[in-house]
């Protein structure tokens, strides 16, 4: 029922459409928009910005959904941010940081301005882990994503356990975890090596405040701490954030209407000619097309903006298609699309 009920009133947003030039399926937003009540608390906030933000009470309202401390989080801004930092601290204690792929562009581009040695290896795609571990180590950070982008793919908890005891610290990504549902946070309690990435960017629908957090050992977020200003993320950032993790009701609309675009997105894709849509945790599918740039190319024409996943995202030897999973509306569109370039 509530995937259907979000899926008409964003089609009924979409009769009027704002000067936006194409469809985008590229950055895995949420296409149904932040919870009603955190756009009232966004709005409510505009009559204080003379003010500093103060993070007390959001540390408490976080740590108290994930059970833990409020020493335990550590509000950034965006989990881009918040990785970059976390980064830099790591970097004056560990050398070597090694990377699953094909994933994220910006672990590699980050590792790169603050590691001796990054070292990337094909791991994802249904590959086993074998390679990573053979390169533990308890000098070497692990980074990667669960669910990992571009893939979909996820890390289960017993080989998290094995990471944790084979390196000297793992950072995990849980950026979509809100479309999986299963995190990592439990671990905390028995593993002071495992810090988390967590943001309001995805399923939370609040992008463009750039709002996120780390959760880990109170004493190691202390010192990341230091890497960061004192009132980075801003207040109506704060405000919003507060107010969407309270509204349960339309998380779950969200998730919901995702998860059943999803399924309905792969079976559309895997009945073309020519194409295959592997399974995912996220709100985005892994797709393999003869010739991707040229497929990439001719959606854009047809103004559908998805990601072309290159072999600069290591580990793979070919171009692929990363789309995201969008409203009905645009998962109908997209799909008739790549199906008409296909058949020509």
């Amino acid at each position: 029922m509530w995937e259907r009920l979000i899926n008409m009133w964003v089609s009924s947003r979409n009769r009027f459409p704002m000067s936006f030039p194409s469809i985008r399926l590229d950055t895995n937003e949420n296409p149904y928009g932040a919870s009603p009540k955190a756009i009232l608390a966004y709005l409510r906030c505009a009559g204080k910005l003379n003010r500093y933000p103060g993070y007390d009470e959001y540390k408490s309202v976080l740590s108290s959904r994930l059970g833990l401390a409020p020493e335990n989080v550590l509000p950034v801004p965006g989990s881009d941010r918040g990785l970059q930092v976390l980064l830099q601290y790591l970097s004056k204690s560990y050398e070597r940081i090694v990377i699953p792929s094909p994933t994220f562009l910006m672990y590699t581009r980050f590792s790169r301005l603050c590691f001796k040695k990054v070292e990337r290896v094909a791991c994802w795609l249904g590959r086993d882990w074998d390679r990573v571990l053979g390169l533990s180590g308890r000098d070497a950070v692990l980074l990667t994503g669960s669910p990992n982008n571009p893939t979909g793919e996820v890390v289960g908890e017993s080989l998290v356990k094995r990471l944790l005891q084979e390196f000297g610290m793992v950072v995990l990504d849980e950026a979509y975890y809100e479309y999986y549902g299963v995190s990592m946070v439990p671990m905390l309690r028995d593993f002071e090596n495992l810090v988390l990435v967590r943001t309001f960017s995805k399923a939370y629908g609040l992008a463009s405040l750039r709002s996120g957090y780390l959760v880990g050992s109170g004493r190691i977020l202390k010192e990341v701490a230091e890497y960061t200003g004192p009132f980075d993320v801003p207040a109506p950032a704060v405000e919003a954030s507060k107010a969407a993790l309270q509204d349960e009701e339309w998380l779950r609309m969200v998730v919901d209407a995702t998860l059943s675009n999803r399924t309905r997105m792969l079976r559309e894709l895997n009945s073309i000619e020519g194409v295959e849509a592997y399974d995912s945790n996220a709100n985005y599918v892994l797709v393999k097309v003869r010739d991707a740039k040229s497929v990439f190319e001719k959606l854009l024409e047809k103004r559908i903006v998805v990601r072309l996943v290159t072999p600069e995202w290591g580990g793979i030897g070919e171009s692929f298609l990363r789309v995201t999973v969008g409203s009905w509306r645009e998962v109908s569109l997209f799909t008739c699309a790549l199906r008409n370039v296909m058949q020509n």
